[in-house]
């Protein structure tokens, strides 16, 4: 897809479920659901159209509250089959309207005092997206975007992270390459300054928090 200036950004294409490959909203579902995870709010960056966390939030009995976010939009069309597919699934199942919210935008240019605090944060595209030349207009980068949701974790919350490719190392492109080894470093980078805490791996997921404060210098 070739990107045009002043333009806000989007995806054309919409993403199908390809768990072989990107696994890591099954293995999101399957730790949520392995741990007994309810009553707690989350940010989803990426619904593909499968939107499988938030139908999978509904089987469940909607223990969670999700909040989502897709940059997925077909300009020629004027159209966003993940917003579409988002609309049908509340359309059929309106109890989950309460439950599984889904925001069509840029994820760069998300404003925190429009947002709440969460319990869980997944960044799992973080680095994939952003454009230095082409998103200028964003007043976030992904350094940014990492820090404005750190701000907006609660205490006792979490962020997760899928740091490496898991599909076949001869398909993975440049781009995904290059992603995942910023987003690793990021990650590291924060880890020495005390800005993150690795609680654990699940599957492909990596899961962090932010540190506990040390207790304050004696006087």
């Amino acid at each position: 897809m070739k990107r045009e200036k002043g333009t806000l950004y989007y995806c054309q294409h919409s993403w199908d479920l390809y768990p072989d490959n990107c696994p890591c909203d099954v293995h999101f579902v399957e730790y949520l659901e392995s741990r007994n995870i309810t009553g707690k709010s989350i940010f989803h960056f990426g619904t593909g159209e499968h939107h499988i966390v938030g139908k999978k939030n509904h089987e469940r009995g909607n223990p969670n509250d999700i909040f989502g976010i897709t940059a997925s939009y077909q300009p020629a069309k004027c159209r966003s089959k993940e917003c579409e597919t988002y609309l049908d699934f509340i359309y059929k199942n309106p109890v989950a309207a309460n439950h599984y919210k889904v925001l069509f935008s840029d994820v760069y240019t998300l404003t925190p005092s429009l947002l709440p605090d969460f319990d869980i944060v997944t960044l799992f595209h973080l680095c994939e997206f952003y454009d230095e030349e082409y998103s200028s207009y964003a007043r976030l980068n992904d350094l940014g975007l990492l820090e404005m949701f750190l701000e907006k974790l609660k205490p006792s919350g979490q962020i997760l992270f899928f740091p490496s490719w898991h599909g076949d190392p001869n398909d993975i492109g440049e781009k995904c390459k290059t992603a995942k080894a910023t987003t690793v470093k990021m990650i590291n980078d924060f880890v020495a300054q005390s800005r993150l805490a690795v609680d654990e791996e699940y599957k492909s997921i990596l899961i962090c928090s932010k540190p506990e404060p040390g207790p304050a210098p004696a006087r």
